[in-house]
């Protein structure tokens, strides 16, 4: 087997073995060090933490975090005058998360890179607010994930993302595009209820194994559903609406068969006859 690709940052290298491990850490250098901040010197890491202000702009791409380790970035960008975290241009691309990574009404003023990051235990993001791109593509959650009542004012990417337990994106804020195609996989229930969609909601060939729920999901833009794949139960209580001047919002007791293309007087049948078009699950 070919041994895996340097990173195309310079990378710390810590652990890197010719024979089992030729790359080693892939962390990149914390700025004027060969170190990455999980291996970096104590004392050189508290010099660097000790030089961010609220608002700074961090790049770790490739670095793993500890709890500890993440909670003294966080600490460092702890705005005291808000109470409120505050990261400008974030760059975790790569990073691993180890135990919780807690980003709970963070505010990320520029973009927030994650892709490909890896979240070994819950993800906590609720009531966080995201002004320019967030950006998860190809990024694996392996423990819960909470999105609750979070705010995308920039474009949202979860392309080809995989959640492995429960999602929660209930009563977030959508305010661009929200991009959750190409076989983005959720293995378990994945929850939207109550959220809105102000732009572009993108679900084309999006995999759910589990329970899918999206009741009182508000669509105002358009909202496509095509090749998405629903193997457990999808409640389908959302309505999209083409380009329409008001939203469309449904919230009745779902129907455990798919949507029918027969003229019905339940409000569920009548909002997915309406769209059934675009947003139709498929099951497979």
């Amino acid at each position: 087997m070919n041994p895996p690709a340097p990173p195309t940052w310079p990378h710390c290298t810590y652990g890197a073995d010719p024979a089992t491990d030729p790359v080693g850490c892939r962390g990149i250098h914390v700025p004027g060090h060969t170190w990455c901040l999980a291996h970096l010197p104590d004392a050189d890491r508290n010099t660097y933490l000790a030089g961010l202000t609220p608002g700074a702009n961090i790049d770790h791409r490739g670095t793993t975090f500890t709890e500890p380790l993440l909670r003294g970035l966080e600490t460092v960008l702890h705005d005291s005058a808000t109470g409120i975290v505050r990261f400008g241009h974030a760059r975790f691309e790569s990073a691993t998360f180890k135990g919780k990574a807690g980003f709970d009404s963070a505010v990320f003023e520029g973009n927030a890179r994650f892709e490909s990051a890896v979240f070994e235990g819950d993800a906590l993001f609720s009531s966080a607010t995201f002004k320019r791109n967030a950006v998860f593509h190809s990024a694996t959650f392996k423990g819960m994930v909470w999105f609750s009542a979070t705010v995308f004012e920039g474009d949202a990417w979860f392309h080809s993302a995989t959640f492995k337990s429960i999602a929660t994106f209930d009563s977030a804020t959508f305010k661009s595009i929200a991009v959750f195609h190409s076989t983005a996989t959720f293995e378990s229930n994945a929850l939207f209820s109550s959220a809105v969609f102000e732009g572009k909601a993108l679900f084309g060939s999006a995999v759910f194994k589990d329970r899918a729920l999206f009741r009182s999901t508000v669509f105002k833009g358009d909202a496509r559903f095509g090749s998405a794949v629903f193997k457990g139960d999808a409640q389908r209580y959302a309505c999209a609406t083409p380009r329409s001047t008001s939203p469309t919002r449904c919230s009745s007791t779902p129907s455990p068969s798919p949507p029918s293309t027969t003229p019905s007087s339940s409000p569920t049948a009548q909002c997915w006859r309406r769209t059934c078009s675009r947003v139709r699950p498929v099951r497979r």
